[in-house]
């Protein structure tokens, strides 16, 4: 931890680059992380308010409360996939930490996560007339927690991808996957009781419901709760720390 907070510039660098390269000759530049969730806002109410109807009450907004952070936790992990292939050249060549890349991956991905949320409360207010609720303030520490577990992973997927090549593909079928078998689309208290035991079997599930609860139900969120997602949190941290740094010598000759 001494050692990133040593490379701290450097990170918030690969952050900047990583932003500028993305709307790099774009007009609007910054302003697309806007436009983008904003336009998913309102197609999405559109088509679930008039065309599409069912689901739970206000289901646009529903929806979006599970699908904001789960394409921050799904870009993330696509991401990192190449975040040590990608800077092969540049691990060889240079000394420095290369826990930087996997980080500097989900950090990129949480500023983006930032910016639609920039849009997305204010538009649950105006747009959606959901009230603004105390419990509100859940959703910062299960963001926090949500990060940790994303970058734990990111360690995992990072490291995984140096040696078989084949899992950039694997994740993105196993992303597939875990959307439906997380209660993003759906009500959980709407499924049959099989069915829910599977989806509390997988660890998205409780960050995503983490969030319903918060910004949807209204309830402020359980001991249990809490201790169950930083529970999640430590333990995919450093079990994917502890398999990057016994592997992280060989990088330089495998990426």
């Amino acid at each position: 931890m001494g050692t990133l907070y040593t490379y701290r510039e450097l990170i918030r660098n690969l952050v900047l680059k990583d932003l500028k390269l993305k709307y790099r000759d774009s007009v609007l530049g910054f302003v697309w992380s806007l436009a983008n969730p904003l336009l998913l806002i309102l197609v999405y109410s559109f088509v679930f308010g008039h065309i599409l109807r069912g689901g739970p009450p206000n289901f646009a907004y529903f929806l979006m409360v599970g699908i904001l952070p789960w394409n921050f936790f799904a870009q993330s992990l696509m991401m990192s996939t190449g975040s040590i292939l990608d800077n092969g050249t540049l691990i060889r060549k240079v000394a420095l930490p290369m826990e930087v890349f996997p980080i500097t991956t989900v950090l990129f991905n949480l500023v983006q996560f930032l910016f639609a949320l920039m849009v997305f409360f204010p538009m649950s207010w105006l747009f959606f007339k959901v009230p603004v609720s105390l419990t509100w303030v859940n959703f910062f520490p299960i963001l926090l927690l949500q990060v940790v577990f994303t970058q734990g992973l990111s360690f995992v997927i990072a490291t995984a991808n140096v040696f078989y090549r084949d899992v950039r593909h694997f994740i993105e079928i196993l992303l597939t996957l875990l959307f439906w078998l997380t209660p993003v689309v759906y009500d959980i208290h709407a499924v049959g009781s099989v069915l829910k035991t599977i989806l509390y079997m997988n660890p998205c599930s409780y960050f995503i419901l983490a969030y319903q609860d918060a910004l949807y139900r209204n309830m402020f969120l359980s001991v249990e709760q809490l201790l169950a997602l930083a529970s999640l949190a430590v333990l995919s941290l450093a079990l994917g720390y502890t398999l990057f740094a016994v592997s992280k010598a060989r990088f330089p000759e495998e990426a």
